[in-house]
């Protein structure tokens, strides 16, 4: 029998910060906050070696249990957070300052989805100006890979998705050429549209075997793969190894896409500020907390591109 665990869900939000505790200091009350997925020390070996996203304190940080039933019983809130709440207390650390004018709503986003997909663009993959890119999934995080394509200047943008709706969503995003898997060969297609080499860069979005192959096959001799989908923690995959020599392609993994919360965050919120990002169109649908339930249900469905409780 599965065992239940109760928590706390929700890793994305835009926060008012209501109260803070005696040795608070990176925040104060009335700021506008976006909450991260992992908090960053500052002081461990990745983090003073600018690689703050695989902070060693993180885990500890934000599994600290802050949130208690009215019976007493305490509960964790899901990676430090837990934002299908009507608020939360959470560590300093897992919240990033911001002053803008933009709706909570759109800054919600930027705390993982966003924040993933362009840094998988900018940090992990660094795509170059005039370059073609391959995005192996077009949902909330793979909108954000297409628009880091368009913003960093890539000439050709492919997204690729079995659902019509984020093919369409993927064209206002910045993509010029769409494609079905389920109804063409992926990587025929891909090669017809990059003059038969393949991608300079090919990002896996889904954290499927198949389609990490997929994204490997895709890409041109040379080319750069980043893994940024979140596969299964028993899922394999098997790669040619004469292929991984001598076609001299990159494979890479992308937590949270490389991101410097503290130094990334705020450069993302001013391109959307400037109308470089498309946040609003990326918001499809609005719920209240007590329809959570439903907009859960959408997303496995894939009903929607990004459902904000708010």
């Amino acid at each position: 029998m599965a065992r239940r665990v109760q928590a706390l869900l929700g890793h994305e939000g835009a926060e008012v910060v209501a109260e803070i505790g005696s040795e608070v200091t990176s925040v104060a009350v009335g700021d506008r906050g976006i909450g991260t997925v992992g908090a960053v020390c500052g002081t461990c070996w990745y983090c003073v070696r600018d690689m703050t996203h695989l902070c060693d304190n993180s885990m500890a940080m934000t599994s600290a249990t802050r949130v208690k039933r009215t019976d007493g019983t305490e509960v964790p809130a899901f990676v430090g957070l837990g934002t299908f709440a009507e608020a939360m207390t959470v560590h300093e650390a897992s919240v990033v300052p911001v002053t803008t004018d933009l709706p909570d709503e759109q800054l919600a986003l930027i705390g993982c989805a966003i924040t993933t997909g362009l840094g998988a663009v900018f940090n992990t993959a660094q795509v170059k100006p005039g370059s073609s890119v391959v995005v192996i999934g077009s949902g909330g995080v793979g909108q954000a890979v297409i628009q880091g394509a368009r913003i960093a200047g890539a000439a050709r943008i492919i997204a690729v998705d079995p659902l019509e709706n984020k093919r369409s969503a993927a064209l206002g995003s910045g993509a010029t050429d769409t494609i079905d898997p389920t109804s063409a060969d992926l990587v025929d297609e891909v090669r017809r549209l990059t003059g038969g080499r393949g991608a300079d860069y090919t990002f896996e979005v889904v954290g499927n075997p198949t389609t990490i192959t997929q994204a490997w096959d895709t890409a041109r001799r040379g080319g750069t793969v980043a893994l940024v989908g979140m596969p299964a923690a028993d899922a394999m995959i098997t790669m040619p190894a004469f292929s991984l020599a001598s076609d001299d392609k990159r494979l890479c993994g992308s937590l949270y896409g490389g991101t410097q919360a503290r130094r990334d965050i705020p450069l993302i919120v001013e391109l959307a500020e400037t109308g470089r990002l498309y946040l609003a169109s990326m918001v499809t649908r609005r719920v209240p907390l007590h329809e959570v339930n439903d907009a859960i249900r959408a997303l496995e469905a894939g009903e929607q591109i990004r459902t904000v409780v708010v």
